[in-house]
């Protein structure tokens, strides 16, 4: 009589043990490093410079690489490429990449510091020096 008590309960744990597929992993606007970027040494004030960079991951559940250029203040900037990520278990062997070029026009001469971040704690800084050049 107790046996038959808890058998319902001994199927249903065996049953349920069985389904051993990994679940899903999602997440978006994961930053990854840049491969490549291509920064400016010299600039001139009011003349838009171009800034190229480069990123990829190794495996095809990366996608939607794309990048973000910000201005924080009148001579600092943030670049971070960003990318997401969705998996169930078995990633293709592929590369996935993207890249972009980037136009600013600097107002003010002195350096300009452009922060790549390659992680969410670690960054990586080039500097444009701006002069006037109407001298």
């Amino acid at each position: 009589m107790k046996l038959l008590r808890l058998l319902p309960l001994l199927i249903t744990v065996i049953l349920s043990s069985c389904n051993l597929d990994p679940g899903a992993t999602m997440y978006s606007n994961v930053i990854i490093p840049f491969d490549e970027r291509t920064v400016p040494e010299l600039g001139l004030v009011d003349v838009p410079l171009n800034i190229h960079a480069s990123a990829s991951m190794d495996n095809g559940c990366w996608s939607n690489v794309h990048f973000v250029f910000t201005q924080k203040d009148d001579r600092e900037y943030e670049m971070v490429a960003l990318a997401d990520y969705e998996s169930t278990g078995v990633c293709p062997e592929m590369v996935v990449s993207g890249d972009t070029t980037v136009t600013f026009t600097p107002d003010r001469t002195g350096n300009h510091i452009i922060i790549f971040w390659m992680t969410p704690t670690v960054s990586e800084r080039d500097t444009v020096v701006v002069v006037d050049g109407a001298r």
